[in-house]
């Protein structure tokens, strides 16, 4: 694939030539401006200055007890580290301001419930030259924590107004750090939480950003919460002959799908490229055989029930629809709300999170049990988000935003998180509410990847295309940004590819996703594995018939 490599490493240097030449591009700033003493004389009354700190080219930044985001961000440029609290609103942000600056803001989302400023995604956006901001949410919280929104106030945070705040007092701060130099363009990029905000703030305000690039998004709050918890109970009472409890069992699942469904696009490959064939073609019954024998490979059939159930929308008994199925491919992942965090707990609450928003956002109480939950629970979510919360982003038609900015949506078609039908019905419904949106809204579907990033080791899809916290998994991990090994430029990098389209008018048909092997046990060195287009939605990619699958050339978009 060396030549492959070499032609994207042309690309990419040409790329990367033309962003260090641009109008926008500034000189290297001395470090005066980077000081408790500057910010405080711009900082307006309600804000205060919590620290400021000079990075050197090739440092780190991690901000200590940060419980939400603790991993650090390595190998930055030479750069300005900023933390404001917004005392009056109750949350606080981060800024990463790089001494040689091109004059653009990157904005990036954040995870789950996550409390914490996401310093890890700062730092890429610091390697394209861009100034980069982050807010805590107004809370600091770890993964599966759910038990701080003790006030509504604190929900409310979450949902936009940290965000929205934190974006527009830092847009001043950072023009009065660069001598009063405008932003040029301002951009988003998040995946889960993080593309539910950015949908979010579009919604709100249209001219916050000129482009966003938004994964998998968990816009639908009100009901996507009452899903998880739905998805739960499926899987209740413990003991029960239909209960799925071995992650085994969600494996040989995800084998037989592979093995139906692999070749519907002619290809055999590891990876289901159409969900929706699959579910047509598809014979669960072929995982079932004697659970006595095997509780580990073989099904039940009430086992099989659930499956099925799992695989089905969540409509009410009422015939109300809720929320879209999980997908086939995505079966591997199903463990992640389907298994308790204690075995024993009479609680029964799954990895201390599937009740939690019942409880907490909710106002349920502490005592609240997931065995408790029925439809009435979506009714409550529902009225609970449009009256007070507000998080859901299920606003379809984006207004004036068409006329100033570009989204670029990506989800992958084994997310057993958002599941991806889900993400279809929001850009669907887009359509339906704005006719054809080619001219500012594009939608990129990822075969095999799971949540925001990742495939299965059986599967080894191609998945990265520069998107949120995707560069932080393959070396060089903490210090990385786009994509590795030449492939920093606008045919596989989907944020450089906004970029472009934005600022040149390029709009973006497809976007080359890459695979990579680890060439030794320090999982520190890896070569391309496997690159193909992404092609836009409902478009998928063909292979020629002839060449090497492997290869991004043998595949196009009809």
């Amino acid at each position: 694939m060396a030549p492959l490599i070499v032609t994207a490493l042309c690309v990419s240097l040409s790329f990367f030539a033309q962003v260090q030449s641009a109008p926008h591009a500034k000189q290297p700033r001395q470090s005066a401006g980077c000081s408790v003493d500057f910010f405080d004389g711009i900082v307006p009354a309600g804000a205060t200055v919590e620290s400021v700190q000079v990075v050197a080219a090739g440092g780190s930044f991690a901000e200590s007890g940060n419980l939400g985001y603790p991993a650090m961000a390595s190998g930055l440029p030479s750069l300005c580290a900023a933390i404001i609290n917004n005392s009056t609103a109750g949350y606080r942000f981060g800024m990463f301001l790089p001494d040689v600056w091109n004059s653009k803001l990157l904005v990036v989302g954040s995870y789950s419930f996550l409390g914490g400023i996401n310093w890890l995604d700062m730092g890429a956006g610091v390697h394209y030259g861009m100034a980069s901001l982050s807010t805590d949410t107004g809370h600091n919280s770890g993964a599966g924590d759910l038990t701080w929104p003790t006030f509504e106030q604190l929900k409310i945070n979450w949902a936009y107004q940290a965000l929205e705040g934190s974006i527009t007092l830092g847009k001043s701060l950072i023009q009065a750090y660069y001598d009063n130099q405008a932003i040029a363009y301002s951009y988003f990029s998040g995946c889960s939480t993080g593309g539910r905000q950015g949908l979010k703030q579009i919604q709100r305000d249209p001219a916050m950003f000129d482009g966003a690039l938004i994964g998998a998004p968990a816009y639908d709050t009100k009901n996507l919460m009452p899903f998880i918890s739905k998805l739960a109970t499926l899987n209740l009472p413990e003991e029960a002959d239909s209960t799925i409890n071995d992650a085994s069992l969600f494996t040989r699942l995800q084998a037989e799908v592979l093995a139906q469904c692999d070749g519907l696009d002619g290809v055999k490959d590891n990876i289901v490229s159409s969900p929706s064939a699959c579910r047509d073609a598809f014979d669960i019954t072929k995982v079932r055989c004697d659970v006595s024998a095997d509780k580990t490979g073989c099904w039940s059939q009430a086992q099989i029930e659930t499956a099925r159930q799992l695989y089905s929308d969540y409509i009410t008994d009422s015939g109300e629809f809720v929320y879209k199925g999980l997908d086939y491919s995505s079966e591997a992942d199903w463990g992640t709300f389907l298994f308790p965090a204690d075995p024993g707990s009479s609680s029964n609450v799954r990895r201390n999170f599937d009740a939690q928003y019942e409880r907490t956002f909710m106002d349920y109480g502490s005592d609240w049990q997931i065995t408790s939950f029925n439809d009435t629970v979506v009714d409550d979510a529902r009225i609970r988000d449009r009256q007070s919360v507000q998080a859901s982003a299920d606003q379809y038609d984006l207004g004036n935003f068409r006329k100033k900015g570009k989204i670029i949506l990506y989800a992958g078609l084994a997310d057993a998180t958002v599941p991806v039908q889900h993400t279809n019905l929001y850009y669907n419904r887009t359509v339906e509410a704005m006719g054809n949106v080619d001219d500012f809204f594009r939608y990129f579907q990822i075969p095999g990847m799971g949540h925001c990033w990742g495939t299965p080791d059986n599967v080894k899809a191609p998945w990265m295309i520069g998107g949120a916290g995707q560069a932080a998994q393959r070396p060089p991990y903490n210090s990385g940004y786009s994509v590795p090994l030449g492939n920093n430029d606008t045919r596989h990098d989907a944020l450089l590819a906004l970029m472009d389209w934005v600022e040149n008018g390029n709009a973006v048909s497809q976007i080359i996703a890459s695979e990579f092997n680890f060439t030794d046990t320090t999982l520190q060195n890896i070569v391309i594995y496997r690159q193909r287009p992404l092609c836009m939605y409902p478009r998928t990619a063909t292979w020629d018939g002839n060449s090497n699958p492997n290869y991004s050339s043998s595949w196009y978009c009809p």
